[in-house]
């Protein structure tokens, strides 16, 4: 009877041993993704090459705001857009638009837009600045083909 014992614990060991080897083996895979998504991460907002800050607020009515904001862009070959958003007292979101910006020019410059709001609004601010357009929106005063 000892000997059976003996044997099922050995038998245990082993399945015991694999088991490690299996979960150290996950871990391993699972580090490395991690560090593959966080270089991806970094990689992608290294690459921004357009920024917007806001640069002023002006309330016009409860329900519009006008913002002047300031855009600095690597690239002014090609045209470029800014969301804008108002906010209400709570922080929710309660207008938006988006702004294009046209290629040319210098790589910093500031402009401007009004925001209409569905209700009364406390704030605007530059959401996002992107390089490249959605398909809805064009450039205004491009030249025609």
């Amino acid at each position: 009877m000892a000997r059976k014992r003996y044997a099922a614990g050995a038998n245990s060991s082993q399945q015991s041993t694999l088991s490690g080897k299996l979960l150290a083996i996950l871990i391993l895979v699972m580090v490395f993704a991690v560090a593959i998504a966080a270089f991806r991460l970094v990689k992608q907002q290294q690459a921004v090459t357009i920024t917007g800050k806001t640069a002023e607020v002006t309330q016009l009515s409860d329900n519009e705001f006008k913002l002047s904001f300031d855009v600095t862009r690597d690239d002014t070959s090609t045209d470029s857009y800014c969301i804008v958003k108002a906010l209400n007292y709570d922080m929710a979101e309660v207008g938006r638009r988006e702004v294009v910006i046209p290629a040319g020019g210098s790589r910093s410059g500031r402009y401007e837009t009004v925001i209409t709001t569905s209700g009364p609004g406390a704030s605007a601010d530059v959401y996002g600045c992107a390089t490249e357009l959605p398909f809805y929106l064009s450039a205004p005063d491009s030249p025609a083909s």
